[in-house]
């Protein structure tokens, strides 16, 4: 088999305005595709910045977004963010300075400790006062057409180009920055005065033929240069300061930045989806139920109590369920014989007593203490009581409720408070003193009496029992005592 002819060598990558990087001739930025760790410049990353603004972009003045790691300036800056006129960008990794045409009241851009060598996409930013691009990759081949693009910015007075080869490595630098571009007032932080922009006009012919002599050898140099794939570089203390050397720092810097988020992500405790959970549980129960599993069983541990003296005819379970527990994860299901209740991803599944009617059934819950109360009528209302009270304390109950219910209200009698459950405290389980009725407290005081006068017995009677008849009282010898009062 005749191999065929080889594929031609695939094109430099670059990032779309999408954020995907697809192959592009034309490129400026000659890198692959960053590693994990890497950020873009997204909508999510922008609003986080925005957090003095409160967090709305469309109005937003001023967006700080230094040492974010950042590869690129995205489209969305300028689509969403066209009131900005402070931008601070410095300390990243971007190669080129683009999408800012939305950026038309643009005042102070800072570019500073990026990767840029040349100055461009600035042309829409008409009152761009202050630009920064302090230790960039700005050589002298690019110089010219940057200062081209720098001379229509009639609104820029300030300008820092310290730092970048062109400044570093010609001399002739700053008087043909100042020569080229009039309306300069600071170049690096100094002041221009008057004498220096006519020192510089008078050199800028000779400037001008230098700086294209040493343009051209600087291409010549880099066009004899082999390209150096950034990934093969070891960044030792000798590396030269490049831009193929400073991405691969930032992107160790940023592999190293992403371990430790997840470090931290992973310690911090794990979110729960409690919805998730507790639909995935009923379902699973359900499923169960009408395979015919069907076991008592409290997974919560919750307390709850039968009562079926409350409601004549029915049962009542109270469920002792937490106040602040949302509605939303309990769910509740009703058969015959049995009642079933997943709250919160725990399982309660009780025998009923006796068999209820399922579709009259109803459930409600306090806003006070956040019991679940289930009330269900019985299919026989004649059904015998399994939760019931033995006879003696039934007596015992009732004839507490006449003797403290007969009363009216507003002369000290306690007032009749219908209990529901078991665990509700019946009237004689209060303090002795304070449980103990009008009746009690007559039969108490006269037998006192009797034992300290010596005194014939009194006869005691019944707060509901009728008075008796007035009693003849006989004269008194004058020997005898007078009786004591009533």
């Amino acid at each position: 088999r005749v191999p065929g002819p080889r594929p031609p060598p695939r094109p430099p990558a670059t990032m779309a305005s999408d954020g995907i990087w697809v192959p592009d001739p034309d490129a400026e930025d000659k890198y692959p595709p960053p590693k994990k760790g890497m950020n873009r410049m997204t909508l999510k990353l922008i609003r986080k910045r925005a957090e003095h603004n409160e967090g709305i972009i469309s109005t937003l003045e001023e967006l700080t977004l230094h040492q974010e790691e950042l590869v690129a300036i995205e489209p969305c800056l300028g689509t969403t963010c066209r009131k900005l006129k402070i931008l601070y960008l410095q300390n990243n990794i971007i190669s080129k300075i683009q999408h800012l045409h939305h950026l038309k009241d643009l005042e102070y851009l800072n570019m500073a400790l990026n990767n840029v060598s040349k100055i461009e996409g600035l042309d829409k930013c008409e009152f761009l006062n202050k630009l920064d691009l302090t230790v960039n990759f700005v050589d002298v081949d690019e110089l010219e057409s940057s200062m081209d693009h720098l001379a229509d910015r009639e609104h820029l007075k300030d300008l820092y180009m310290m730092g970048n080869p062109c400044e570093a490595n010609w001399p002739g630098f700053k008087n043909y920055v100042i020569a080229r571009l009039p309306q300069l007032q600071f170049l690096d932080g100094e002041a221009i005065t008057r004498s220096m922009q006519i020192i510089a006009k008078q050199q800028l012919p000779k400037l001008a033929v230098e700086l294209r002599s040493l343009a051209q050898e600087k291409r010549d140099e880099k066009a004899q240069k082999e390209f150096v794939d950034y990934r093969d570089i070891d960044t030792d203390e000798k590396a030269p300061y490049t831009p193929e050397v400073r991405l691969k720092m930032y992107e160790e810097l940023a592999e190293e930045k992403a371990e430790k988020e997840n470090r931290e992500l992973r310690r911090q405790p794990r979110e729960r989806d409690h919805a998730g959970e507790q639909r995935k549980k009923v379902e699973r129960v359900r499923q169960r139920e009408e395979e015919g599993k069907i076991l008592q069983c409290n997974e919560g541990k919750w307390e709850f109590h039968f009562d079926e003296e409350s409601v004549k005819g029915s049962i009542i379970l109270d469920l002792h369920v937490s106040r602040h527990l949302d509605s939303s994860l309990i769910d509740l299901d009703i058969h015959p014989a049995y009642v079933s209740v997943v709250i919160k991803s725990k399982v309660l599944r009780l025998k009923l007593p006796s068999e209820v009617n399922a579709s009259l059934s109803t459930a409600k819950r306090s806003k006070v203490t956040g019991h679940l109360l289930i009330e269900m009528p019985k299919i026989n209302e004649n059904a015998p009581t399994l939760f019931g009270k033995s006879k003696a304390r039934a007596e015992k109950e009732e004839r507490l409720q006449r003797l403290n219910g007969e009363r009216k209200p507003g002369l000290g009698a306690p007032t009749k408070k219908q209990s529901v459950g078991v665990h509700a405290k019946p009237l004689d389980n209060r303090r002795p003193a304070l449980s103990a009725s009008m009746a009690d407290l007559m039969v108490k005081d006269s037998s006192s009496r009797r034992k300290k006068d010596g005194m014939a017995a009194v006869s005691t009677r019944r707060v509901d029992d009728p008075p008796p008849p007035p009693a003849v009282v006989a004269a008194a010898d004058d020997d005898d005592e007078p009786p004591p009062p009533c």
